[in-house]
C-alpha cells in the first residue's frame, strides 16, 4: 500500500507527463543491458536454458502469462487514466492501441496455452520482465493516450506500417508452431538421442528446426517480432513515435543475446556433423 501511495504522489498512477517524460529518459538506457547479457552468456534460467532452483516458478501461468498480461494492462490503464486526455481518442491511436493488443493476445495467452509444456521460470527472470512490461507499456500508453499524437500520419504510411505488422506476426506465430510440433513430436528411433539428433530433458523434446526462416536463422520468431514491431513504429508516425522507437531498440538489446545464446546452445546439443550454418537472428548478419 506505501508503494501504490508513492507512485501516486510522484505522477505515477496515473501517469502524470512529468513522470511519463522522466520514464522516457532512463528508458533510452536499457540497451545497457545487452553488455551484461553477453557476458553472462550461460545464465538465462528459463525455457530450454532453465534449471533446477528453488527459485523457479511454473513457466506457462505464473512465468510467461503473468508477465505478458501485464504489458497490454498496463498500456490500457495509462491511455484511459490520462490526466490530460480530453474526448475520444484519435482513430489512429484506437488502431495502434488494436495492433498493440492483438500482438500480446497471441503472446501473453494464445501462444503459452497451445505450448504442451513451457520450462519452469526463475523469479529473476519473471520479475525483470514484468518491469520491462510495466516500463513500455506506460511509456507507449503515455503517448497514445494524449502526451504524443499520430493524427497527422499519412494513410499510406499507416497502411505500410500495419502490413509490417501483420507480416511480422504471422511470421511468429508460424515459426512458433514449428517449434510447438517438434515438441508434440515424441516419435524417434531408439538412435538419434544417441547420436545427438534429438535432446530430451524434462519430457521435452528438442530437434533441429525446419522449414520457413529455419532455413537461414535460429529464431526466426525473433526476427519475425522485430519486424512486427518496426512496422508498428512506421504505422504511428516513425521516429517520432519516440516510445515505440525504444522499444524496438530494446528488444533488439535484450533479445539477441538470447538468440545468440540460443544458437551457442543447440551447438553444444545436437551433433555438430548434422547442424546446419545459419544465422542467430539476423539474415546475412548475426
Amino acid at each position: 500500500m506505501q508503494i501504490i501511495d508513492f507512485l501516486r504522489s510522484e505522477g505515477f498512477i496515473p501517469l502524470t507527463k512529468e513522470a511519463w517524460q522522466l520514464l522516457l529518459g532512463y528508458w533510452k538506457y536499457f540497451p545497457l543491458v545487452a553488455p551484461l547479457q553477453l557476458a553472462l552468456s550461460e545464465f538465462y534460467p528459463a525455457g530450454k536454458t532453465s534449471y533446477t532452483s528453488i527459485f523457479n516458478v511454473p513457466g506457462k501461468c505464473l512465468g510467461w502469462i503473468f508477465m505478458e498480461l501485464c504489458s497490454p494492462l498496463t498500456l490500457l490503464y495509462t491511455i484511459y487514466t490520462n490526466p490530460e486526455r480530453t474526448g475520444e481518442l484519435p482513430k489512429t491511436h484506437v488502431w495502434l492501441t488494436t495492433l498493440y493488443c492483438m500482438h500480446y493476445l497471441h503472446r501473453a495467452l494464445l501462444s503459452p496455452i497451445r505450448n504442451p509444456s513451457m520450462g519452469p521460470m526463475n523469479i529473476i527472470i519473471v520479475l525483470a520482465g514484468v518491469a520491462f512490461n510495466i516500463i513500455n507499456g506506460s511509456t507507449i500508453g503515455g503517448w497514445l493516450g494524449g502526451y504524443g499524437s499520430a493524427a497527422n500520419v499519412p494513410a499510406w504510411q499507416i497502411s505500410i506500417g500495419s502490413a509490417m505488422f501483420i507480416l511480422g506476426l504471422w511470421g511468429n506465430m508460424y515459426h512458433e508452431e514449428i517449434l510447438r510440433e517438434i515438441r508434440r513430436d515424441k516419435s524417434f528411433d531408439k538412435d538419434a538421442e544417441k547420436e545427438g539428433r534429438v535432446v530430451t530433458r524434462n519430457g521435452r523434446v528438442y530437434k533441429i528446426p525446419e522449414g520457413g526462416l529455419f532455413k537461414w536463422l535460429w529464431n526466426p520468431h525473433y526476427f519475425s517480432e522485430w519486424v512486427e514491431w518496426s512496422g508498428y513504429v512506421i504505422a504511428g508516425g516513425g521516429f517520432n513515435f519516440l516510445p515505440a522507437t525504444l522499444f524496438v531498440v530494446n528488444e533488439l538489446a535484450t533479445m539477441l543475446p538470447r538468440a545468440i545464446q540460443q544458437k551457442r546452445w543447440y551447438k553444444k546439443k545436437f551433433n555438430k556433423s548434422i547442424l546446419p550454418n545459419r544465422k542467430a537472428a539476423i539474415p546475412g548478419i548475426i
